[in-house]
């Protein structure tokens, strides 16, 4: 625990507290959600959600002062989502997470109603972070990045995150990723559209960059997506066809882009298109039925340029504005459309 220090400032190198967007359930469009802060210090951010042309905003999730709820991630069905919620660590505990903030899996109905607590984090010696949630494609497991402290990573200062899978009632818990010590980290799971194969995120201390990779879910068949020098990764997704992977990639440049590639690393196409001194694309996500991604950039409205959350073709084009608050907008996934007769569960 005398490392901790050294781990907390590691992860924020190699950007592993970046908001991340997560898998799409496949069908017709329906719902965004996304995290808004409600100060410029970022220090509070509920939950809302809204029409995909920014109509009918509504908050979902009601957190106290200085709590952070972030990395939403629409279950199949459309009538829950799951999410990671930042808080305070309890005094006299261990702090879990960057800045003595703790991380928690929480699950919620889409109408707001029937919050429910779904990994805890026990706050016992080993334990120091629960987050970024994703859905199995039929809703029966919830993927998600567990950070403990582990004496055998030497290499990485005593700490092991890992990518675990659990029983969507909360039982079941069992570790994919990082069975053997390693000196990276793995983070922003998100279920291939058959369930068989996951795609992550790993953070490689030693060569200060990140890359995208394949699993299965038996945590065989191990696979690279990404080159380190593209330092990608950042929530990446998956669409329903399953033909792409989609994700943040932030080279050398300064750039910040919106990139797809095959899940063999084939195909890799720039989006966004933007250089280092223009856009700063974040977090993306596919829409149900594949045609668009929604996303969200900075600059955006206001004078400190907050982000906005955009949706563009799949292609990249047509971008238009959802959002046009001087609030910072993003971590957003697109979530498929739930009939009238099935409100709320």
């Amino acid at each position: 625990m005398s490392r901790l220090p050294l781990v907390l400032a590691a992860l924020a190198a190699l950007g592993i507290a970046v908001s991340t967007a997560s898998a799409t359930a496949p069908g017709k469009n329906g719902e965004l959600v996304f995290r808004r802060y409600l100060d410029a210090g970022r220090t509070t951010g509920p939950l809302f959600v809204s029409n995909p042309d920014g109509s009918k905003v509504r908050k979902l999730t009601h957190p106290i002062r200085g709590v952070i709820d972030q990395e939403p991630d629409w279950a199949p069905s459309g009538k829950r989502i799951a999410f990671e919620r930042r808080f305070p660590c309890p005094a006299g505990g261990p702090k879990n997470g960057l800045n003595d903030k703790c991380d928690v899996v929480y699950t919620v109905r889409r109408d707001g109603k029937g919050l429910k607590l779904l990994v805890p984090c026990d706050f016992a010696e080993h334990c120091h972070l629960v987050d970024m949630p994703a859905w199995s494609p039929n809703g029966s497991k919830v993927a998600y990045a567990y950070g403990v402290s582990d004496p055998r990573y030497t290499g990485s200062f005593n700490f092991d995150q890992a990518i675990w899978i659990v029983d969507a009632n909360g039982g079941g818990a069992r570790q994919v990723t990082q069975l053997t010590p390693g000196t990276s980290w793995d983070s922003g799971p998100q279920f291939s559209p058959d369930g068989k194969k996951l795609v992550f995120v790993r953070a490689d201390h030693q060569k200060q960059a990140d890359a995208v990779f394949t699993v299965a879910v038996d945590g065989s068949g191990l696979a690279q997506v990404t080159p380190w020098e593209l330092d990608a990764g950042d929530g990446p997704d998956w669409p329903p066809d399953g033909k792409w992977i989609l994700f943040r990639g932030q080279p050398a440049d300064g750039s910040s882009n919106v990139y797809k590639a095959h899940p063999d690393g084939s195909g890799l196409v720039n989006l966004t298109k933007q250089a280092a001194n223009g856009l700063h694309y974040l977090s993306s996500s596919f829409s149900p039925n594949g045609r668009l991604i929604v996303t969200a950039r900075t600059p955006g409205t206001g004078s400190d340029g907050a982000a906005d959350v955009v949706v563009m073709r799949a292609d990249g084009a047509h971008v238009r504005a959802v959002t046009k608050s001087p609030l910072w907008e993003s971590a957003v996934d697109w979530g498929p459309r739930v009939s009238s007769n099935k409100k709320g569960h």
